[in-house]
């Protein structure tokens, strides 16, 4: 009777964490262009437990097209609201100053981060 108790919760427990361990994180990423070749960028999308291998699409012109206005668009608002200007300290340092305090991690006027996607 042990024993058949014993793979009984064992099925269960397997069964219970291969539910919770379905799930699907996809990100972009883009890489600008230089004098060589043109910028592009990939989604890369991974289903499961993170283990199994991950699958990578091509984006189309239109969609990098899309992610780099949005991604220039968030950046200008930032420096519009932050307005960063560089000095020199009194021992040599190269800083930065910002108009609103939060800057310095990316926030923008409303509380967003700048450079999220």
């Amino acid at each position: 009777m042990k024993p058949f108790f014993a793979i009984a919760m064992l099925s269960t427990v397997l069964m219970s964490w291969s539910a919770a361990a379905e799930t699907t994180i996809s990100s972009t990423s883009c890489s600008r262009g230089n004098a060589y070749a043109p910028g592009s960028c990939v989604t890369t999308t991974t289903t499961g437990s993170g283990s199994g291998a991950a699958s990578q699409r091509q984006l189309s012109i239109a969609e990098e097209r899309q992610l780099q206005e949005a991604k220039e668009a968030r950046i200008r608002k930032w420096e519009e609201y932050c307005k960063p200007t560089g000095y020199t300290d009194d021992m040599g340092i190269t800083r930065v100053r910002y108009a609103h305090p939060g800057c310095d991690l990316g926030r923008s006027s409303d509380g967003s981060m700048a450079q999220a996607q």
